[in-house]
């Protein structure tokens, strides 16, 4: 039977280029665990076998960091310390340790179901990046089976000519592996654009696409494809059109990203001089590197969540200070916005934790979370309003806010802590910027009363969507219905603009919508004058504000609120960006 041509599989890319060649299919099968009950007296052994296996883990991940650090630089190389948290964590190896003294079974058995435990917590959290975080633990126990069980970590070992890589998942210590030249790119069942594989394939210059559901049971070796990382495509079977096709873009594409370096240290500026505040976000302080290096002006975002996932949820004001005043310096003269913890309250020492929720996303957490636990909002408070001595650009924004009632109690706590510094002696901004997430239909329907309590609006697209049309982005199943230019989420979009300008706060976009090419100039024309993306996203953002007018933009925006669906908005979007920078539609299709 022959075979068909031109299947497409669609994923999300999540890092940029067109490759075409064969494809190497790797189904990850690890080697089946060993289970078997031990007698009281072989539980000592045990432990000194995880103990063992946990030296030689450590030495690997040092091993590796370094080699990426070298090879990647910092960000990539920063991953690896999620990792060694792991190994180091004595919460974790004290649960593995005390379910074999309890289970008698084999450590090999204990700890996967441990590991798995921790796993699946981190998958239940709201949090795309911290979902993410449930692969490190995979990926750390998996190495930790390896050493107990004598074996190697060369599954990749096979590649022997440049490939298309298609597997159900990689993670980070096997991209570490991954030998350059023999890769021509990655196609991943799992996957988003924050996980490490994602990251780490950027870093590479690999062109990636993740969720590619089902992707491997369809593939053999040897079947010749076209991956493509901007629009998220693996094309089985091409015909000879397509490829004519595709290295017409790949060669469009090239020019455009070169173009694109040249813009580094030139204004976010408008045609007609409206310059707009174009930020980066970043997870910890040494990707501070990565938003200079793009040519993005301050930090939007700076999610604080990994101090906390890296101390058992309890880090010290001080071990705070420390990382806030590394990003205050490092980003000066610019600003940098913190969000304070952003995590649910299973993430707290276990004195704090409340029963297991049903519904974590819509639960105890963030803000509700920090008002619930005063002390563990102040210290933050108190690290941050240090920090902020450092560089009076610094400024705090609270996460999850629904009303404005929740706003004063967070001010008042503030308040707080700003007096017990002044009774300290300890230096601080006293006119430190606050200001909140819109990310909650009910917090934008009532930003007219929140405003005139802050400074600035910062709106998170990705939970404002998901909330707004009770969509979870990540099941495969309702996916389709997740849509930014739904006119309900434009409608809540716009009313929070108009709020903030009638109380002189200004808006800005720290979500996903902020980096796609196709929907900047409709954010434009909404009011909004602050973006916030990724570091790698900056250049493109930068572009599109480059070449377009304002009132151009305030026009599209005029002509999309006439519209009924998310389809024909996107359309107006496309026509826009079609006759103001129609190559850049390359970039964003």
């Amino acid at each position: 039977m022959p075979e068909k041509r031109d299947l497409e599989f669609r994923g999300i890319g999540v890092s940029p280029g067109v490759v075409a060649g064969l494809v190497l299919v790797l189904q990850g099968g690890d080697d089946p665990l060993p289970e078997y009950a031990i007698p009281p007296e072989d539980v000592p052994r045990e432990m000194v076998r995880l103990e063992a296996a946990l030296i030689e883990t450590r030495r690997q991940l040092h091993d590796i960091q370094e080699r990426v650090g070298e090879a990647m630089g910092g960000e990539s190389a920063g991953i690896f310390e999620a990792h060694l948290q792991v190994v180091d964590d004595p919460s974790f190896v004290d649960e593995v340790y005390r379910e074999v003294r309890e289970k008698r079974r084999n450590i090999e058995k204990v700890l996967m179901e441990v590991s798995e435990r921790y796993a699946q917590t981190l998958l239940q959290m709201e949090d795309d990046y911290l979902r993410e975080r449930a692969t490190d633990i995979r990926d750390v126990t998996r190495r930790i089976l390896r050493n107990l069980m004598g074996g190697g970590s060369d599954w990749l070992a096979g590649i022997e000519s440049p490939r298309i890589v298609v597997a159900h998942d990689i993670p980070p210590s096997e991209m570490a592996a991954l030998d350059r030249r023999k890769i021509l790119g990655l196609a991943m069942e799992l996957g988003s654009p924050t996980s490490h594989a994602a990251i780490m394939a950027r870093a590479m210059e690999l062109p990636a696409v993740v969720g590619l559901h089902d992707v491997c049971s369809q593939l053999q070796d040897g079947n010749r494809a076209i991956l493509d990382g901007v629009r998220g495509r693996l094309v089985l079977h091409p015909t000879a059109a397509r490829e004519e096709e595709y290295t017409r873009l790949a060669r469009s594409r090239a020019v455009i990203q070169k173009r694109l370096e040249t813009l580094r240290d030139k204004p976010a500026e408008t045609l007609d001089g409206t310059a707009i505040d174009l930020a980066a976000n970043i997870e910890m302080p040494a990707d501070v590197k990565a938003v200079r290096a793009r040519g993005a002006r301050g930090i939007g975002l700076f999610r604080s969540e990994y101090l906390y996932l890296a101390n058992e949820g309890n880090p010290s004001e001080e071990q705070q200070y420390t990382a806030y005043a590394e990003v205050a310096r490092g980003i000066l003269p610019d600003t940098a916005i913190i969000r304070t913890l952003d995590l649910g309250g299973d993430k707290l020492p276990a004195g704090d934790r409340r029963t297991v929720e049903a519904n974590p996303f819509l639960g105890w957490r963030a803000i509700r979370l920090s008002l619930a636990r005063p002390a563990i909002f102040k210290a933050q408070l108190r690290a941050i309003l240090r920090a902020s001595a450092l560089n009076p650009g610094l400024r705090v924004m609270y996460p999850m806010i629904s009303s404005a009632g929740e706003v004063d109690q967070a001010n008042a706590i503030l308040q707080e802590c700003m007096d017990e510094l002044d009774e300290a002696g300890q230096p601080f901004n006293r006119g430190i910027e606050i200001g909140v997430m819109i990310e909650i239909p009910s917090a934008a329907l009532t930003a007219e009363a929140i405003a005139p309590k802050v400074k600035f609006f910062s709106i998170g697209t990705n939970d404002l969507v998901q909330y707004t049309l009770a969509v979870d982005r990540v099941n495969e199943r309702v996916a389709h219905l997740y849509e930014p230019t739904h006119p309900a989420v434009l409608q809540l979009i716009a009313q929070t603009v108009e709020a903030g300008r009638r109380h002189g706060v200004w808006t800005g976009v720290c979500g996903e919508m902020a980096a796609q090419p196709l929907l900047v100039p409709l954010l434009l024309g909404l009011g909004v004058t602050e973006l916030s993306v990724s570091p790698g996203a900056v250049p493109v953002v930068k572009d599109v504000i480059r070449r377009i007018r304002m009132d151009d933009a305030r026009a599209l925006a005029d002509e999309v609120r006439g519209l009924s669906s998310g389809a024909e908005v996107l359309e107006s979007c496309r026509g826009f960006l079609r006759r103001h920078a129609p190559e850049l539609l390359e970039l964003s299709e």
